[in-house]
């Protein structure tokens, strides 16, 4: 049985879970993705969960449902070295998801621009709190935060 994404390579730059969740959905769908960590600040779901033993080893149970049907890579992209590996993997990509801060990526060199040149067909989906710019763009949330508006 041929799932509907496979064959769709997917780069997944997120973290905690609005990301995470929408890579794993499509993971779950068949496609191909590839997890970017840093090396050294890994996904905070990492040590989250009830179980206490699976946290100390960094497979909280909200990493492993999120990460399941994933491949993951851990690349500093601070790095001249770690940029340029993710280069080279969204060449053969189809869609890359990220969602750290507006404008975060691109002021490493890793934004839609720079990211579209080198795979015209890449589709790049950027998640934010509160969208990519006015006046609330450039914060940074957690699904508390986020109300429906009264009225």
């Amino acid at each position: 049985m041929t799932r509907p994404f496979e064959g769709i390579r997917i780069i997944d730059i997120t973290h905690v879970l609005a990301g995470p969740f929408a890579a794993y959905q499509l993971a779950a769908l068949g496609a191909d993705v590839l997890k970017v960590e840093h090396p050294e600040e890994p996904d905070q779901t990492r040590d989250g969960g009830t179980d206490r033993a699976l946290n100390r080893r960094g497979m909280g149970t909200s990493y492993l449902t999120q990460g399941s049907n994933k491949r993951a890579i851990t690349l500093d992209l601070k790095s001249e070295a770690g940029r340029e590996i993710l280069k080279r993997l969204v060449q053969r990509a189809d869609i890359m998801v990220e969602n750290y801060r507006p404008g975060a990526l691109a002021a490493l060199g890793l934004g839609y621009d720079v990211m579209s040149e080198i795979n015209p067909r890449l589709i790049y989906c950027s998640i934010s709190a509160f969208g990519q710019d006015g006046p609330r763009g450039r914060q940074t949330a957690y699904n508390h935060v986020i109300r429906r508006h009264p009225g």
